[in-house]
C-alpha cells in the first residue's frame, strides 16, 4: 500500500514537472505592425518635371510630324532595379485623330507624337521594353490631323512617364 502512495506521489510530481514546463495560453497583449515597400525601380528626372518647350514660332502649315522635333531632356536612375527587365510607358490622353499620340488641351486637331532615337514612334499608353542601364533617347514632335487647318495660338499637353521592372 505504501508503495502505491509513493508511486502515486512520484507520478503526481512527474506530471506537475511536465505540465509546469508547458506554456499557458493567455490573452494576446502584444501586436506587431509594419508595411513592406519596394524601393522605386527608377527615379525619373531626379523627381523633377520633364518639360519640352517647342517655342513661340511654329508655323501651322509646317507641322507635319517631322518639323519642330525636340529632344526630350530627362534622366533615368534605375540602380534599384537590379538586372531586371525594364519597360517604359508614356501615359496620357490620346488625340482623337490618332490614338498613338498625345492630345493637346486646346486643339483637338493637334497632337504630340513621341519618337525613339532611331525614329520609330513610341506609342502612348503602351509598354515598351528598354535596355537596362540606358536612358532611351526620346523626342517629341507636333502632328496634326490629316487635312486640318490649325489656328494660331498656344497649346499644352501632359503625360506621365512610367517605369516598371519585372
Amino acid at each position: 500500500m505504501q508503495n502505491k502512495h509513493i508511486l502515486r506521489a512520484a507520478a503526481a510530481c512527474s506530471l506537475a514537472v511536465l505540465l509546469g514546463g508547458l506554456p499557458v495560453r493567455a490573452e494576446e497583449n502584444m501586436r506587431f505592425l509594419g508595411t513592406l515597400i519596394s524601393p522605386p525601380p527608377c527615379i525619373i528626372n531626379g523627381g523633377q518635371m520633364i518639360e519640352v518647350n517647342f517655342g513661340d514660332e511654329l508655323v501651322t502649315s509646317r507641322i507635319d510630324g517631322v518639323n519642330y522635333r525636340k529632344d526630350i531632356d530627362y534622366s533615368l536612375d534605375c540602380r534599384n532595379a537590379g538586372a531586371n527587365s525594364v519597360q517604359m510607358q508614356i501615359q496620357g490622353n490620346a488625340a482623337t485623330f490618332d490614338g498613338s499620340v498625345l492630345a493637346t488641351v486646346e486643339r483637338s486637331e493637334l497632337g504630340i507624337a513621341l519618337k525613339t532615337e532611331a525614329g520609330p514612334p513610341m506609342n502612348i499608353n503602351t509598354w515598351h521594353k528598354i535596355q537596362f542601364g540606358a536612358t532611351p533617347k526620346l523626342a517629341a514632335v507636333p502632328v496634326k490631323a490629316t487635312g486640318s487647318q490649325l489656328q494660331a495660338g498656344s497649346f499644352t499637353a501632359g503625360a506621365t512617364m512610367l517605369i516598371e521592372y519585372q
